[in-house]
């Protein structure tokens, strides 16, 4: 990933797509044994490399790929190709001016919650692209602002939410061992 930087001083030029997060495993793993979709589409925030939404295509959904990284998309989708999804879309969008108004009755973001500064946007983005009845996965590892983020969220919707924690172990000698939060969020 550190190669892949060409400007440490702008946060939009590190590649933080080309890494599967810890979240990411444990987002992945909790989907495997939990959810199933009957041809449901699901909009992932922040693909990178694509691995939840990789996983949800192979429970039945109809992914939507969405990063602001050309680079992440092409990677997402040469993944999704190679682990038999066929019926996935990808969108390149910013959120801080998404553009997307399309509704989705699954959107799912897999530690990207941890921004305050881009959170203020993420928060308009499920907006417009969730209504009743939608759904909201959020994994991270216990951040603090992804908590206040869904605080906030919960503040202006009605909704239902149900909790999980994964651990995770990585091949990593500072960082092996993660407690993943997983969120489902179900909007009334």
């Amino acid at each position: 990933m550190e190669k892949l930087i060409t400007d440490p001083a702008d946060e939009d030029k590190v590649p933080c797509w080309a890494e599967i997060w810890p979240a990411a495993r444990g987002l992945s793993r909790w989907i495997w044994d939990n959810l199933c979709f009957d041809n449901e589409e699901l909009l992932e925030l922040g693909a990178g490399l694509g691995l939840p939404g990789i996983i949800c295509g192979l429970k039945g959904a109809r992914v939507t790929f969405s990063d602001f990284n050309p680079s992440a998309l092409e990677l997402a989708s040469l993944n999704a190709t190679r682990n038999g999804l066929a019926n996935f879309d990808t969108y390149l969008g910013d959120w801080r001016n998404f553009g997307m108004k399309k509704k989705f009755k699954w959107v799912m973001g897999s530690d990207v919650f941890y921004d305050p500064k881009l959170n203020a946007h993420l928060i308009n983005v499920i907006g417009a692209v969730t209504g009743r009845g939608s759904n909201l996965l959020i994994a991270h590892p216990g951040r603090p602002a992804t908590f206040s983020f869904i605080q906030d969220l919960r503040a202006r919707a009605e909704t239902d939410e149900r909790r999980a924690v994964i651990p995770v172990t990585i091949e990593d000698p500072y960082f092996p061992y993660y407690e993943i939060h997983i969120h489902l969020i179900k909007f009334k």
